[in-house]
């Protein structure tokens, strides 16, 4: 069986405040994340097994530090689709990233 991923990129000042959210909330084994010091909008790509308990955690992530101020601009994109999704719900969010070859760009 093949292992389906979602894929995070970070900006700089979002990678500051969730990067270690996410390395507490998922499993080690779960997630991948790169570093490109090179890139302010594309600081950080977090890649995760895209199973229902991590998408959902990631969501609620999304959501608590997008009320906190943190995240200003989401962009969703899968292969030509690309939309902002800056108000989407959680419940929005969690759909989103259960879609396959899903991307969130957190700003």
């Amino acid at each position: 069986m093949t292992t389906k991923w979602l894929t995070l990129f970070l900006s700089r000042a979002v990678s500051r405040v969730m990067l270690d959210d996410i390395r507490a909330i998922l499993p080690a084994e779960a997630v991948k994340i790169f570093i490109n010091g090179l890139d302010e909008s594309h600081y950080a790509t977090v890649e995760c097994i895209q199973i229902e308990e991590n998408c959902a955690l990631v969501a609620s992530a999304i959501v608590v530090w997008r009320q906190l101020g943190h995240v200003h601009h989401i962009t969703y994109q899968k292969g030509d689709v690309l939309r902002q999704v800056d108000d989407e719900t959680q419940f929005q969010l969690f759909t989103l990233l259960k879609t396959h070859r899903a991307v969130l760009q957190l700003a």
